[in-house]
C-alpha cells in the first residue's frame, strides 16, 4: 500500500499524506504549470478518486471478512488489526484526496462495467437526497434534544421519596 496520496492537479500543495510511519510530504509533484480549474484537471482528479473508492470498497470487504471471521479457527487476530489499520488510513488518504481535489464536494458515482453507461442524477434527485438527509439529521437533534428535557425536568423536580 502506498503511503501517500496520488498527484492532483491543483494550484494548491498538496500538504502532508498519512502513512504508517505517520505524516510525510507527498512524493508527487503537482502540475503547477497547468490550470487547476480545467475540466481536464478536474477529469483527472475525479478518475483518481473513483479508482481510490473502488480499492476502499475492496478493502472494506476484506476487512468485514476478517471480522466476521475472527472467531474462526486459523484466523489471526493480527491480520485483522492489520486490515482495520490499512482500512482507516485508506479513509484517511481518501478524505484529503477529496479534500484537495474539489472532487469532494460532489457525489462519486459508481465505475460503470464495460458496455454500461451510468447517468448522473438529476437536480431534483439531488435535492430530494439532502431534504431527507437534513430531516433524518433534524430529527435525531429533535430526539436528542427532547430527551434532554425529560432528564433536566427529572433532575429539578422536588424529591418525592421523603428524603433530603
Amino acid at each position: 500500500m502506498s503511503g501517500f496520496a496520488p498527484s492532483l492537479q491543483s494550484g494548491f500543495s498538496s500538504g502532508p499524506a498519512f502513512s504508517q510511519q505517520g505524516f510525510l510530504p507527498s512524493e508527487h509533484t503537482l502540475h503547477q504549470g497547468s490550470d487547476p480549474n480545467s475540466p481536464a484537471a478536474f477529469q483527472q482528479n475525479l478518475q483518481i478518486v473513483q479508482e481510490r473508492v473502488a480499492r476502499l470498497q475492496n478493502i472494506t470487504r476484506n476487512t468485514l471478512a476478517r471480522i466476521q471471521n475472527a472467531y474462526h479457527p486459523n484466523n489471526s487476530l493480527m491480520h485483522t488489526e492489520a486490515s482495520m489499520r490499512t482500512l482507516k488510513q485508506e479513509i484517511q488518504e481518501l478524505s484529503q484526496l477529496m479534500l484537495q481535489s474539489g472532487v469532494g464536494a460532489l457525489p462519486v458515482l459508481p465505475i460503470p462495467g464495460p458496455g454500461q453507461t451510468i447517468s448522473p442524477p438529476t437536480e431534483q434527485q439531488l435535492l430530494a437526497e439532502v431534504n431527507q438527509s437534513i430531516g433524518s439529521v433534524f430529527e435525531q437533534v429533535k430526539r436528542s434534544q427532547d430527551s434532554a428535557a425529560v432528564v433536566a425536568n427529572l433532575l429539578s423536580a422536588p424529591d418525592r421519596t421523603g428524603g433530603k
